[in-house]
């Protein structure tokens, strides 16, 4: 039966095994001696027994690219784009999080092999994602990331830009914009900014130019630089993986997760749960008054750090709204059974409240609190984006929505 091994780090956690179309995941008994080994999952529990394919299989397709993107990286191998196997066979030595997926007998690379790149070579690299999206297929690559945007893992010293050959850690994530919306760079990176300014936990984000393009920066929020100078890998899993939801599930109207399931996960699996449910609050109100209807539980998740699960630091913030007339703005998480801002009402927050066992006071404290805030810091990081990227469409359109979600929470919460 063929066999890939899976580590986390240089540990060998067990083997993913793939038999008449069926996949499956037994954890390794060395690994279930350690003294404090990790689960790779909420939803495979350490044990003994072999875990069935829909348990497995909810596990390890989250760590693959999404939809179209999945597809042209399986055009690109030769494989089809349902075989998890093959495809992390092919992509898994720099997965999200410590997950190293490898072939049988074949150690996590110990030697941090970079290959360096000219500004012309990463221009050129960026260039290829769209038909040749994560390399794909090119000798010494091995990298895979969750997500249906084009995106390049990669390792960035502080001046110049490295691609990580085998299963060295990537640092950074490139991403590029998004065909036919304007100046999705701009937008994701503004509302990253917005929201470290305003009290969420997210990574560093910038928008910086590669010759004529402009491009999505990010820190891995899942990497960590050790005394010695090295990049150290730390565990993740998004909800989807800990509730056992596949990805082409990740939205609630299809099945998946919606506020109240992520809330009760937090509660039973954080190990601060009250903190992390407050942070997890403010992520829902903010992304109301972005305009963020894309917020699922692929957008959300766990950190096993220094012992402790946490919630991650937030990413993928976009504002769906500035692009109303080509983008489906209904919420990817219904608000207290509303799936249309436009029709959100003080009703629909009383029953969001309840639905996440948050007292309604407390739930119009924090979209009042976290209202003003922002409107205080829009206008001076408006400023900043227009005089440091010439002056784009799409800041005005930000404002605009902005203000007009502002508007909507002051009168949801009279």
């Amino acid at each position: 039966m063929p066999a890939l091994d899976v580590y986390l780090n240089e540990a060998l956690v067990g083997e993913l095994q793939q038999g008449k179309g069926e996949l499956a995941f037994r954890y390794a008994r060395a690994y279930l001696d350690l003294p404090a080994p990790l689960p790779l999952s909420r939803h495979l529990p350490l044990g003994s027994e072999a875990f069935a394919d829909a348990e497995t299989r909810a596990f390890f397709a989250n760590l693959l690219p999404e939809g179209g993107m999945r597809e042209q990286v399986a055009r690109a191998l030769g494989l089809s784009p349902g075989n998890v196997f093959g495809l992390l066979e092919a992509l898994g030595g720099d997965c999200a999080g410590a997950v190293t997926v490898v072939s049988p007998g074949e150690l996590p690379r110990r030697q941090r092999a970079y290959q360096r790149l000219t500004q012309l070579e990463l221009e050129a690299r960026l260039t290829e994602l769209p038909a040749h999206p994560l390399l794909a297929g090119e000798q010494g690559v091995r990298l895979s990331l969750a997500g249906a945007q084009n995106k390049l893992p990669i390792y960035f010293d502080g001046s110049a830009f490295h691609l990580p050959q085998g299963g060295a850690p990537s640092s950074h994530i490139l991403k590029t914009a998004i065909l036919h919306l304007e100046e999705t760079v701009l937008n994701e990176a503004f509302c990253m900014n917005l929201a470290a300014r305003v009290g969420l936990n997210v990574p560093e984000a910038t928008a910086i130019r590669c010759g004529d393009t402009r491009v999505y920066m990010v820190d891995r929020y899942d990497r960590q630089v050790a005394e010695s100078g090295d990049l150290l890998r730390l565990h993740q899993e998004d909800f989807c993986q800990a509730l056992g939801i596949p990805p082409e599930l990740k939205y609630e109207k299809e099945g998946g997760a919606g506020f109240a399931a992520c809330f009760d996960l937090v509660r039973e699996w954080s190990s601060e749960p009250l903190a992390d449910a407050a942070a997890l609050l403010r992520w829902a109100l903010f992304n109301f008054l972005i305009g963020n209807a894309d917020a699922h539980g692929k957008n959300l998740a766990f950190l096993y750090a220094a012992g402790n699960v946490r919630l991650a630091p937030f990413y993928d913030l976009l504002s769906t709204a500035v692009y109303e007339r080509r983008v489906d703005n209904k919420f990817a998480m219904k608000m207290g059974g509303q799936k249309d801002p436009r029709y959100l009402s003080g009703h629909h927050l009383e029953k969001f409240a309840t639905e996440i066992r948050v007292g309604l006071r407390v739930v119009k404290a924090q979209l009042r609190e976290l209202a003003e805030k922002v409107q205080s810091e829009v206008s001076p990081l408006a400023e900043e984006y227009r005089r440091n990227h010439d002056s784009p469409v799409v800041i005005g359109w930000l404002e605009r929505v902005v203000a007009q979600r502002i508007a909507k929470a002051k009168a949801v919460i009279t």
